[in-house]
């Protein structure tokens, strides 16, 4: 799995008290210099190897001596140091499984030891973690304004290539970020995106990825200085289509990511030719786009953004929208959207 070199420099603490597993489990990553293997025999052992070296991610089993590995994961989840480590418990019991998802383990793994599967598990966990270090580095330089450095941009494409190839609910974390917004923020404006889509007769590919995209196509304004939140009108507001585009541009361009760009730099047209950055008009705006443009409008009008902490009521929304029929938006599409509003109203209540 040549993925794993790529992740750089890492370490594995295997914690088992039975030394055949042992040796088994870490023969597994002989092959890869970029990984060192520590080995404790329980819990206790486990400690003095964290005191002593700094680990990535923990291969726990369950049943040892001298402090088990329900023990050993709670103090490791409770601690301040250790609780970001990522732990895989191996078990293949359902009731140990809920036991320790409940006490925070991260993934399970069986016995006897699948070497394929150990190593997808441990590589997805990884870059998980790589993912919320970055995701702490964007948030602080997001806050302290420090947003024009290539570190900045690279680190939003490395968390953004991360989370579309290992886990896409992560790119909601980002969407949050952008909008300033509430946890669900991201989720919501999802799930309204995929019901129209899906009312129009998107096929569920199309569906699950319209879901993501909705979570970054903001992704430009965590490139903007907060002065230009005060006026969404200005010139500096209408350049973060662009912005977005270009951290995007430069991402393996799977069908999420292809679909993200094409999100992200038209959900500003207007159905009259009146929007930005292009002109577009009608049919030339591309369909994804005019599907957003109508569940973001509606989400933006009845939710607070970081541009506009205002919002009203969703059947006033859904008057401004009628109004804007034919200027702002498809008409079709807000057609099939006043047809449906009681389940966008579902949408909305559910995340009240």
């Amino acid at each position: 799995m040549t993925e794993l070199e790529k992740l750089g420099k890492c370490s594995i603490l295997i914690v088992e008290d039975d030394g055949f597993n042992q040796e088994l489990a870490a023969a597994i990553f002989e092959e890869y210099q970029n990984i060192t293997v520590f080995k404790a025999d329980n819990g206790k052992e486990a400690f003095k190897v964290l005191e002593k070296n700094s680990i990535d991610i923990i291969l726990l089993d369950l049943v040892m001596p001298n402090m088990n590995g329900f023990e050993t994961l709670e103090i490791l989840k409770k601690s301040d140091e250790y609780c970001s480590i990522p732990v895989i418990i191996v078990t293949s019991e359902e009731n140990e499984r809920k036991t320790t998802y409940k006490l925070g383990a991260n993934d399970f793994i069986s016995k006897p030891y699948n070497p394929t599967e150990v190593k997808l598990r441990v590589f997805n966990n990884l870059r998980i973690k790589i993912f919320s270090t970055l995701f702490d580095e964007i948030k602080s330089d997001t806050q302290e304004e420090d947003i024009h450095s290539l570190e900045y941009i690279k680190n939003l494409q490395k968390a953004l290539e991360i989370a579309d190839h290992s886990q896409k609910k992560l790119l909601e974390k980002l969407g949050t970020l952008a909008h300033n917004s509430e946890n669900n923020a991201s989720q919501r404006l999802g799930e309204y995106t995929v019901l129209l889509g899906n009312i129009y007769g998107l096929n569920k590919r199309e569906a699950d990825n319209i879901f993501y995209a909705m979570s970054i196509y903001d992704i430009g304004l965590l490139r903007l200085p907060k002065e230009a939140y005060n006026n969404n009108e200005s010139q500096l507001f209408q350049t973060h289509p662009q912005l977005g585009l270009e951290i995007l541009k430069d991402l393996e361009e799977t069908a999420l990511i292809k679909m993200a760009k094409v999100i992200t730099l038209y959900h500003h047209e207007n159905w009259d030719g009146s929007g930005y950055p292009k002109g577009l008009k009608e049919e030339e705006i591309p369909l994804y786009t005019r599907i957003a443009t109508i569940t973001d409008y509606f989400d933006e009008l009845t939710s607070s953004r970081s541009y506009d902490k205002a919002s009203m009521s969703s059947k006033d929304a859904l008057e401004v929208m009628k109004r804007e029929s034919a200027n702002k938006l498809d008409p079709t599409l807000l057609s099939l959207f006043v047809d449906n509003f009681q389940q966008f109203k579902a949408i909305k209540k559910k995340f009240r």
